[in-house]
């Protein structure tokens, strides 16, 4: 017979309690990524890296594309 298993999920795999700015996503404040050029917070999934080897957050390179 199959055991039950009820073990709480790590917390990297849980939505989370911080909402992104940019996307709406639920992330953990753990892995949280702060654009250097604005201070911005964002989840992971919304870094972006730019031509010139930086990772920025999606707002500051589109800023930085245009300019």
């Amino acid at each position: 017979m199959p055991k039950n298993s009820s073990k709480a999920i790590p917390w990297w795999l849980s939505a989370g309690e911080e909402l992104c700015p940019h996307c709406g996503q639920l992330y953990a404040y753990e892995i949280e990524f702060r654009c250097p050029d604005c201070d911005s917070s964002s989840c992971p999934n919304c870094k972006r890296s730019h031509a010139d080897d930086r990772i920025v957050c999606v707002v500051c390179v589109e800023v930085l594309s245009d300019g």
